[in-house]
């Protein structure tokens, strides 16, 4: 809050974190610790006393006035910045932390998933080779079942044959 209490020559201007006379253009007050908000009262009140010291004619003190609210509001400006630049790492942290977590759980699923259908494509391979297993003892069975036990030479064969025979016997 502001008070100010006029005396005859001098104003005495109560803040939170300062005391001072008339010349608090020309004061030095570390700003580093200081709320955003205060800093903006600070500024308002060095545009009053601006104003008053023009009308008092009083233009040096005018023109120090001047000069420290520019640097008030660069210094809020920077002061608004880092606050800025502080939200933001705080986001950004935030944002990683679900970031990273959302990955974990995506990762965690997907191999989940991925193990499951690999169970499942084994199992279809064991189906599928039993099956085949199956399917070829079948035939097996099916073949030696419907094959003759002795097989019937052809007539070609046993032409061959008796050409053989009497080849190995005029030879003799």
């Amino acid at each position: 809050m502001i008070k100010i209490n006029e005396k005859v020559e001098e104003k005495t201007i109560k803040t939170d974190y300062l005391y001072t006379t008339n010349n608090f253009s020309e004061r030095t007050i570390n700003f580093s610790k200081i709320s955003r908000d205060k800093i903006e009262e600070y500024i308002e009140l060095m545009k009053e006393h601006k104003i008053n010291c023009v009308k008092a004619g009083n233009f040096i003190e005018a023109e120090l006035a001047k000069q420290r609210v520019i640097q008030l509001k660069k210094i809020l400006d920077k002061k608004l910045f880092k606050e800025a630049l502080k939200r933001q790492n705080i986001d950004k942290k935030k944002f990683n932390g679900v970031k990273n977590k959302q990955i974990k759980n995506f990762k965690k699923e997907f191999n989940d998933k991925y193990a499951e259908e690999i169970n499942k494509f084994e199992e279809e391979l064991n189906n599928l080779k039993k099956k085949h297993e199956e399917e070829l003892n079948n035939y097996f069975t099916n073949f030696e079942n419907n094959m003759q036990k002795e097989q019937k030479p052809s007539n070609e064969l046993i032409e061959k044959q008796k050409q053989l025979e009497f080849y190995i016997k005029t030879e003799e």
